[in-house]
């Protein structure tokens, strides 16, 4: 999956944030602060779900969707990402683990990563979500 980084969702992006930094709508700015064009904000990545199409990973790993929680998610930079930027996705199993949960019942984390590549090939950004699902 392959997606753009447009100048006007950064803003909204940012907005919806409550970060009114010059950096994310000024081109000056942004070359002010060091950067080529206007940066993203750290969890910008997330937007790339509206790309995404239909690959409903809960189904695919045979998860119970009732019992499932979205346990935590960060982000690691490798390199900026800019307006102009055109990133691709790619998503993976990292880690499957179980554990007996407080109130009984086997809980099951799945950690999956997705690596953010940009038009030059190179990973700026990986981000690691963990699913859990709870006991029955």
């Amino acid at each position: 999956m392959t997606f753009p980084v447009e100048r006007s969702k950064v803003r909204e992006f940012a907005r919806s944030l409550g970060d009114l930094d010059p950096v994310y709508t000024d081109v000056e700015a942004a070359r002010t602060a060091g950067f080529t064009d206007i940066p993203v904000p750290p969890t910008f990545v997330v937007s790339s779900a509206h790309w995404r199409e239909e690959d409903n990973m809960v189904a695919t790993l045979g998860l119970d969707l009732r019992r499932v929680l979205h346990g935590e998610c960060g982000w690691e930079y490798h390199g900026p990402v800019v307006v102009g930027d055109e990133l691709t996705a790619s998503r993976r199993v990292a880690d499957v683990t179980t554990r007996e949960g407080r109130r009984g019942g086997m809980m099951t984390m799945v950690s999956i990563e997705t690596d953010f590549t940009n038009q030059r090939g190179e990973l700026v950004v990986r981000q690691t979500d963990v699913l859990v699902e709870t006991g029955g």
